[in-house]
């Protein structure tokens, strides 16, 4: 956290450090200051419809800002069975008949944070921090002018029950000779994990929009209160996306779970998109003003690199089948050796994807009255992904959504 605060704390006073010397104003370097308010002010709504579009005349916005969020990541693990369980097998007069499936699906709990956001025109950068729910961080910057919107979001969290429901067949075989002598039952694992190691999630989203309507159509007005839209329009938008995820459980005591994921310990996902929609905001009344954001999205690229482990989880399951049934093994299994794991990093495999569609929607409504301002907002994105090896096959999705609400000021 401590890190977190200093890095936000430089960010911001980089991101702002041209406004703050526009408002001193010094006489010293005037040319200098007068270049970079030119600069800024000319991103700003000065060839914009006056009609539609007012520039307050306080530059300065200063909000407190609370949020609610939720991350959704389900990831689907397809393995040979037999092929990576024959070792535990061995000599219980089983076999895995077809693949084994695994589906885990990490869920945070919807968190509510609180934070503080602080911008100059359209230029602004928040932060905020959990008050409950789970254990993560969310940090933005945002820079708007009349014709263009850019956005980056960095967001980290830890979960330590993630959902991994399992399914699999076990067939009946000769012990000595291993011939199919019939009968197969099926198991399904409803699967709820208490990781020793929590899986620890990094994404950081960049996106960038063109407005072509700027002269009546205000994006800054819905989604940074930068400008007032005094009546209701439209745009079509062109976009760009880059995203970055980094799923981590590569520790000695998560060796199952790699082992079920194909020996995959860590998972890095780069995407970059890009697309094209609408945006309108409809002024239902003096003050008032509902934004509504889509903006479908062709992922170009889709890139993985993933990180495989060495895990001594067979050895160790094997010895512990050796002294139970496999019924019983199955049904009352407890994972009691979970210090005895040890991983070893193999190496990595870099993978590109497959064209993919992504989507992104947004909704804003807002409410301005004299220097005051009310606004919630809220994003909803959807990511996919996929892999294919020998013995395993993975394909998944995160979806990540947040709701934030401010009462701000102009200054």
């Amino acid at each position: 956290m401590k890190h977190t605060l200093i890095e936000f704390a430089i960010c911001l006073f980089v991101l702002l450090m041209p406004a703050s010397l526009i408002a001193q104003q010094d006489t010293q370097g005037s040319n200098v200051i007068s270049k970079v308010k030119k600069i800024i002010e000319s991103t700003g709504s000065s060839k914009v419809d006056t009609n539609y579009i007012q520039k307050p005349a306080r530059p300065w916005q200063v909000s407190v800002k609370s949020r609610v969020a939720q991350t959704d990541l389900n990831m689907h693990s397809t393995i040979n069975g037999n092929a990576v369980y024959a070792s535990v097998l061995e000599g219980t007069g089983y076999q895995i008949e077809g693949p084994l499936r695994i589906t885990p699906r990490v869920t945070t709990p919807i968190s509510a944070s609180v934070g503080i956001k602080v911008g100059y025109r359209g230029l602004s950068a928040s932060y905020t921090f959990p008050l409950k729910g789970y254990n993560g961080q969310s940090l933005s910057f945002r820079s708007m002018g009349n014709y263009y919107s850019i956005n980056l979001r960095w967001h980290k969290f830890e979960e330590k029950s993630p959902e991994a429901p399992s399914s699999f067949a076990l067939k009946n075989v000769d012990v000595n000779t291993g011939e199919d002598l019939g009968g197969v039952k099926e198991y399904n694992m409803p699967g709820k994990w208490n990781l020793e190691s929590p899986i620890k999630i990094k994404t950081l989203v960049f996106d960038g929009f063109y407005i072509f309507n700027y002269k009546r159509f205000s994006y800054g007005a819905a989604y940074n209160q930068k400008t007032i839209q005094k009546r209701s329009a439209g745009s079509l938008i062109a976009g760009i996306m880059a995203y970055y995820a980094d799923f981590r459980f590569d520790d000695s005591r998560n060796a199952e779970l790699i082992t079920y994921m194909g020996e995959i310990g860590r998972i890095r996902q780069w995407q970059g998109s890009v697309g094209a929609g609408y945006a309108y905001n409809y002024v239902p009344a003096k003050g008032w003003l509902i934004g509504v954001t889509a903006l479908p999205m062709v992922t170009l690229l889709n890139r993985m690199k993933m990180t495989q482990y060495d895990t001594n989880y067979l050895e160790v399951a094997a010895a512990e089948m050796q002294k139970t049934t496999v019924d019983d093994y199955i049904n009352d299994y407890t994972d009691s050796q979970v210090d005895n794991y040890i991983i070893q990093k193999k190496g990595d495999i870099t993978h590109s994807n497959r064209v993919a569609l992504n989507f992104t929607t947004r909704l804003s409504v807002t409410y301005n009255w004299s220097r005051y301002f009310v606004n919630v907002n809220g994003q909803f994105n959807n990511f996919h992904y996929s892999h294919k090896s020998s013995n395993n096959t993975m394909h998944g999705y995160l979806n990540d959504w947040y709701i934030n609400a401010s009462v701000g000021v102009r200054l």
